[in-house]
């Protein structure tokens, strides 16, 4: 066997152990390894000799306490149900639960329980949650405020913005390139307290980022920019290195209407908006 619990002689030796305080109760009893133990009526201890078929069942047991169970009277059931109490004692771990047998016979005799499948489906259920959740926090992208272009402290307060995030969105001193940005030293791709490293070419998935009407002129020069890389990088490049980010500029750019589109680029051709993108934005591997 693979395990040294598993081997034949490690098992008599585990259960030798186990009975001998039995066994010293029992020494009138020879010529057999093990005894039988049962408890009376009275809830006095009663040896005897151990024999396969006997009276000390688990259905004589059951009279003679005065249970009642449905469905067939097997000692194995009750086994049954100890072993998933443990499953749900472990939180659905089959590697913890089965620590008497192997993993296959739990799953082939003692995983079908209904309270274990249901505790089973929680724990997935649970797992799949997390990381799902995991995901959104990461790409849900950013907050985006459409509509007139004089957006005042107190609408900006009334988005989940504190008074001084307001001000400062207001003031411009929060301004990334084609977004504002909540907080620049908590962002989902750097280290806590360290400015953000990936700003503007990011901001688009980062749940920090605040669109203003005035970032327009940005946009559309940041969808020029993506366009480019569309056209030099493979489609599975692109998808990978860019797709959450072409998808959200595409639904941010859908919400504005074809005047205030057409506003903006009168600014970008008169020269009055400009995208800084760092040196390394300008060189793509396809790899």
């Amino acid at each position: 066997m693979d395990w040294p619990r598993r081997e034949a002689s490690a098992v008599v030796r585990q259960l030798l152990d186990m009975t001998a305080r039995v066994r010293a109760k029992a020494s009138h009893i020879t010529g057999t390894l093990f005894v039988a133990a049962a408890v009376r009526g009275d809830y006095t201890s009663e040896f005897g000799t151990w024999k396969p078929v006997s009276r000390n069942s688990f259905s004589s047991w059951l009279d003679a306490m005065g249970i009642e169970i449905k469905g067939d009277r097997h000692i194995g059931r009750l086994r049954k149900s100890v072993k998933v109490e443990k499953a749900i004692v472990t939180e659905g771990r089959i590697s913890d639960a089965a620590d008497d047998h192997t993993e296959e016979a739990f799953a082939s005799h003692y995983a079908q329980g209904t309270t274990l499948r249901i505790l089973s489906g929680r724990t997935i259920t649970t797992a799949q949650q997390h990381w799902f959740d995991k995901a959104l926090d990461r790409v849900d992208g950013p907050t985006v405020i459409s509509g007139p272009e004089d957006i005042d402290q107190k609408l900006l307060e009334d988005t989940g913005l504190s008074p001084q995030e307001a001000e400062d969105l207001i003031a411009g001193q929060l301004d990334m390139g084609v977004s504002h940005c909540k907080n620049p030293y908590q962002g989902p791709f750097s280290r806590p307290g360290e400015l953000c490293a990936v700003a503007p070419l990011r901001c688009l998935e980062c749940r920090n980022a605040w669109i203003l009407p005035s970032n327009l002129p940005q946009l559309l020069l940041f969808k020029r920019h993506l366009e480019r890389l569309r056209t030099v990088l493979a489609p599975p490049a692109f998808e990978r290195l860019w797709g959450q980010s072409w998808v959200n500029l595409l639904a941010v750019l859908d919400d504005r209407t074809p005047e205030e589109r057409a506003q903006a680029l009168k600014h970008i051709e008169a020269g009055q908006a400009v995208l800084d993108l760092p040196l390394a934005a300008n060189t793509e591997f396809d790899a």
